[in-house]
């Protein structure tokens, strides 16, 4: 009878799951793609983006994903549990009128809100809302391109933009830009999420029900490799269109469409996309729901 083989990385007790199996993984030697092919062997279906999040932290695996990482222990020649402890416990979803609730650093941007101006949040509508994610030959998000066309709810004259960058990114070279519609305001930035939120000064006041429309761009200088891209809609009956270009120097192996009622929760649809002949990838949401719609990819 073969003894089984047992390795445990120099790694601190205490290490988060993320650090934990980038070094397990880093140790055995194994491509994403051979430890997916590997999982499926077993009937376990796992992407090689979600394999991918949960060695960089950006996502961690859900209670129901729990024998995914006990087969990653087995393959990964790890004790029985070792992953499997150092899973953070899932995050409670926050009432439905909570600034940006959907998203797991809702605290965070309401803690940004706080420092621009709490009062502006909320007092515009999206009605169409067009935007175009680029990557580089480097696989990041060099920038985002958005047309809105917004409606006032209140009397205002700013609107309030949220941008997430990569896990480890450095949120001073991040910055949103007014480009017509409108100027940059106050922006405010906190490093742990990479999270950046910022005032948007329409070139007029709005009365309830006047319209504008706006052009800006985030600029993201982080230079780090993306795998998806997402935004979340705060309130229903937006018409949405979301278009990624990708590098033709870059591209991806497989491109998926995916909506969330939280970015924590399980997908509530994902289906396939195919990539244009100069390397896009689009959705058009005639009217969103409440939660999230984005587009993620696998690079190998």
């Amino acid at each position: 009878m073969t003894e089984a083989r047992i390795h445990v990385p120099d790694v601190s007790p205490d290490a988060p799951f993320a650090d934990a199996l980038r070094t397990a993984i880093a140790n055995r030697g194994l491509a994403l793609n051979r430890i997916q092919a590997k999982l499926a062997c077993r009937g376990l279906h796992v992407g090689v983006a979600t394999l991918s999040t949960w060695q960089n932290g950006s996502r961690h695996p859900r209670p129901g994903s729990l024998a995914v990482v006990t087969a990653l222990e087995e393959l990964l020649d790890l004790p029985t549990g070792w992953l499997a402890v150092r899973i953070p416990p899932a995050r409670t979803e926050p009432p439905a009128d909570t600034p940006y609730g959907m998203v797991d650093y809702a605290p965070t941007l309401a803690r940004l809100l706080d420092e621009v101006r709490r009062d502006a949040h909320g007092r515009v509508r999206g009605v169409t809302v067009v935007e175009e994610i680029v990557l580089g030959a480097d696989r990041s998000v060099t920038s985002k391109r958005v047309i809105q066309t917004l409606v006032a709810v209140k009397e205002t004259d700013r609107q309030i933009v949220v941008h997430q960058g990569e896990p480890g990114c450095d949120v001073t070279l991040i910055a949103p830009r007014g480009v017509t519609g409108c100027r940059t305001g106050r922006v405010a930035r906190d490093p742990d999420d990479g999270a950046v939120l910022g005032e948007l000064l329409l070139d007029r006041m709005l009365a309830v029900g006047d319209t504008a429309v706006v052009r800006y761009e985030i600029d993201d200088r982080s230079g780090i490799a993306s795998h998806q891209y997402y935004r979340f809609h705060e309130w229903p009956g937006t018409h949405y269109v979301l278009e990624v270009q990708f590098d033709r120097a870059a591209l991806p192996v497989r491109v998926a469409e995916f909506r969330r009622h939280h970015s924590g929760g399980e997908d509530i649809l994902r289906r396939e996309l195919m990539l244009t002949p100069d390397n896009r990838v689009h959705v058009v949401v005639p009217s969103v729901d409440r939660g999230l719609i984005g587009i993620d990819w696998e690079w190998s």
